[in-house]
This record gives structure tokens, sequence and C-alpha cells, in this order.
């Protein structure tokens, strides 16, 4: 299974004529920290490779940024100032998703975050 989706993946990145959006959430998550797993939608198999960045309130300014493992999951440092931290995931042949987390100590969960396929 993973090697179809390897191979399908491969396909998606390098073909021409397909295009990137920017997806934008428009909620804010809550999470218990800025940590989590990125997961492609349809399958929820792990995102390995893929760049989570933290940015700066404006979208001008990547802070931090690290890349997901073979479990897809990610953990970013947390700031020591903020309320509200900024993030775009992003990957070849897939679109670039936005969006902004919240954190609160007593949150249930971490992130889950399902990365679209470009189209």
């Amino acid at each position: 299974m993973r090697l179809v989706l390897l191979i399908l993946f491969v396909f998606l990145a390098v073909r021409p004529g397909h295009s990137t959006e920017r997806v934008v959430q428009e909620e804010i998550s809550i999470s218990r920290a800025l940590a989590g797993h990125v997961l492609v939608p349809g399958t929820d198999e792990p995102a390995d490779g893929v760049t989570v960045e933290l940015f700066s309130p404006d979208w001008k300014k990547v802070l931090t940024s690290t890349k997901t493992d073979k479990r897809g999951y990610f953990s970013l440092e947390q700031p020591k100032t903020g309320k509200l931290f900024y993030i775009r995931v992003s990957a070849p042949g897939m679109d670039i998703y936005e969006l902004r987390v919240r954190i609160k100590k007593q949150a249930a969960q971490e992130l889950t975050i399902r990365l679209p396929v470009a189209t």
C-alpha cells in the first residue's frame, strides 16, 4: 500500500499541469502543543518528509521549521510569547495548507492535518 501511495505521490509531484493552491483553514485549531501528524486525505496514511513551518503573524517570516518523520509526526518548539501561532504545511504535489493554532495545555490532543493533493 505504501508503495502505491509513493508512486501516486511522485506521479502527482512531477506530472505537468498540476497547480498548487493555498488552502487556509478558517477555524482556529486547539492543540496541547505545536505538534501532531500530517496525513494524506482519503487513506489517512502518514505523510513523510512534509515541511512544517511556524510563521510570524503577518505570514512573512519563518520562525522555525521541521519535516515530518515516517509516521507523519512533527514537533515545533513553542515560542515563549504569543497566544496564536501560524503554521504552513507543504510538500511537492500537495496544496499548501495554512492554519492558526491556539495552545491549551488541557486540550485532549495534538494536531491532525490532512494535506490535500494538488489538482
